[in-house]
């Protein structure tokens, strides 16, 4: 039997039907490839990793290299438990988080306060010290105190340190009190943020029945900043289980083991022990989601509404003779969280060896000097550090700039779980998500072979640091592109504009401080991005953070001072040498509006000062 093709008017009809089935399935395909790209970029940067960081807690013989299998068993957990070394780390990590949590919500607490509510000397220049401190890494501070507080340091040198305190430091009391000064911001901020709603119009009512300050505090602003404080305490504490900066310092230095270096001694070790690791993962991630879980319930349950139409701006207190104790106060703060630090670092970067001390003998630009001369491993480890930070911070920028302005244009559903992902990765620990990669290429079938990213290269760094870095820009991004009006962006489409040449001759001009904001942020945090640094160092050389543990770790802590000096000088120029130019030039202008003699009107345009 002989079948022959439709011709004539069936072939036409058939023909028009399926050119009708395409034009109505077409535009279907274009609006949900939207969506399907933004999932499949978090799955592949955050999702897929995390997935079989808990399948391999699970399934300890997935990527074993004999005998691979996958039975479930929980062998991994039960020997996570049974070891007293790992259980130790686990309690060590819930008490230094806890005693952490306490003494950071009241140091930070009370700075903003003092910073916010009293009329002190020198305000706005403290008020800009918790940035400063936020923006230096915590194991560059946790290096500074150990250069301070050992037994040749330069506090033991100057006559400044007691024997009890020299030996004490490296231990449960050293890390809490470096996590403090190292934290202290975030609970500023937090505690900050709800005074700046807190009016004066209750305290008034207060102070006009009789009531002292003190009582005013203790009855009215105090329960009312509970909700601000408990989640300065959980943020506080979901911060230090994630930490691997003092863990691999200070911790490791003082035998003190917690679960981020846990996961990274059986990730590093040969061979890999990737149940242990695994299980030690899925211990931390549930303890963070707890934390996560708490935070949403106490906002959900205590969310006071503190700034209305009536509200008035808080008044400031005048401390009278206490003002200068209380500028004194802060500025103790300030100096141990960040001069004493940064000077201890600048003095190991320009001696020769610690234990001679500050005298004119033993200073030398020898350890500068190796940094910044080509072909030395210093250099290339600094610029290599500074290329992938530029790198991270380009593609991250642009990639939440497209994921923004899509979801700008999204459904509410869509735009929830994109914010909710973003969110929760910022609660991912470093450590985990970097473990994850390793799995992800360097085990997984599929993935492993792929060219580019690849594992032991560059790129697969790169990937890293943007996945680390991507939820942080998103937040920042999406919130400048949520306040720009709709018709802006209609009116091109109307007159036929696409949508590329939208978004960089719209979009991207309105939201520029803020896009740059991202990048710069970036940049910076990239710099001295540890955990990633550590877990996927390329086999072209370490980058400047793994480097500089490395060289301290080797007795070479006056180079490694150098180039972590170095490193934030070049960060801190970089981003002012972009930033101020750029503000200056999309500041804001104004028009005002003269009325000459004759009473005739002129618009004159003038940038705002």
């Amino acid at each position: 039997m002989t079948i022959f093709p439709p011709t004539g008017a069936a072939a036409v009809a058939r023909g028009a039907s399926i050119a009708t089935s395409l034009q109505r399935g077409l535009p279907a395909l274009v609006r949900g490839s939207g969506p399907i790209a933004i999932y499949a970029v978090f799955a592949l940067l955050i999702g897929l990793p995390l997935a079989l960081v808990l399948v391999q807690a699970v399934v300890p013989d997935l990527f074993s290299a004999r005998d691979a299998g996958s039975a479930l068993s929980l062998e991994p957990l039960a020997r996570v438990f049974n070891s007293p070394r790992v259980a130790a780390s686990v309690l060590h990590s819930l008490e230094l988080g806890m005693l952490v949590a306490c003494t950071t919500t009241v140091v930070g607490g009370a700075f903003a306060i003092l910073v916010q509510r009293c009329d002190i000397p020198f305000r706005a220049a403290i008020s800009t010290v918790p940035w400063l401190v936020f923006l230096t890494p915590s194991y560059l501070k946790a290096l500074a105190w150990v250069l301070l507080m050992s037994s040749g340091g330069y506090l033991a040198q100057f006559g400044l340190l007691p024997s009890w305190l020299g030996t004490s430091f490296f231990g449960l009391g050293g890390l809490v009190f470096v996590h403090t000064l190292s934290l202290f911001p975030l609970a500023s901020f937090i505690i900050g943020s709800a005074l700046a709603g807190l009016g004066s119009e209750l305290e008034d009512a207060a102070r006009l029945s009789g009531a002292a300050p003190f009582r005013i505090w203790l009855r009215i602003n105090g329960p009312l900043l509970a909700p601000a404080i408990a989640l300065s305490f959980i943020a506080t504490f979901a911060e230090v289980l994630s930490d691997f900066g003092l863990a691999s310092t200070i911790a490791r230095m003082s035998d003190f083991g917690v679960l981020t270096y846990g996961i990274y001694a059986a990730a590093s070790d040969y061979p890999v022990d990737f149940p242990a690791a695994g299980a030690q993962a899925l211990v931390l991630l549930s303890l963070v989601l707890l934390v996560v879980v708490a935070d949403r319930l106490l906002r959900r349950r205590a969310d006071p509404r503190l700034i209305s139409g009536r509200a008035r701006p808080a008044r400031l207190y005048n401390p009278g003779s206490w003002r200068w104790p209380a500028m004194a106060s802060a500025l103790a703060t300030a100096f141990l969280a960040l001069v004493l630090p940064l000077a201890a670092i600048v003095a190991r970067a320009l001696t020769q060896t610690l234990g001679n001390g500050l005298v004119w003998s033993n200073f030398t630009s020898a350890n500068v000097t190796a940094v910044l001369g080509a072909n030395t491993a210093a250099n290339e480890g600094l610029l290599r550090s500074l290329f992938y930070a530029g790198l991270t911070a380009l593609i991250t920028s642009a990639l939440a700039l497209l994921l923004s302005a899509r979801l700008d244009r999204a459904s509410p559903v869509l735009r929830t779980a994109v914010i909710g992902l973003s969110l929760g990765a910022v609660a991912i620990p470093g450590i985990v998500l970097g473990f994850g990669y390793i799995l992800v290429w360097n085990r997984l079938p599929g993935f492993r072979d792929w060219p580019f990213p690849h594992y032991g290269d560059g790129s697969l760094l790169v990937m890293g640091y943007v996945a680390a870095a991507l939820p942080y820009c998103l937040v920042v991004i999406l919130s400048a592109i949520g306040q720009l009006a709709p018709s802006l962006t209609d009116a091109a489409r109307l007159h036929g504009v696409g949508t590329l040449r939208r978004l960089l001759a719209i979009t991207l001009p309105l939201v520029l401080l803020s896009v740059v904001t991202a990048f710069l942020l970036t940049f910076i945090r990239t710099v001295f991005e540890l955990p990633m640094s550590q877990m996927l160092i390329p086999q072209s050389g370490p980058p400047a953070p793994t480097l500089i543990l490395k060289l301290f770790s080797h007795d070479r802590d006056g180079l490694a001072s150098a180039i972590a000096l170095t490193a934030m000088a070049a960060a801190a120029i970089g981003a002012a040498l972009v930033w101020y130019p750029l503000q200056r030039l999309v500041r804001p202008r104004r028009s005002s509006v003269a009325v000459d003699t004759h009473g005739n009107q002129s618009v004159r345009t003038g940038a705002q000062p």
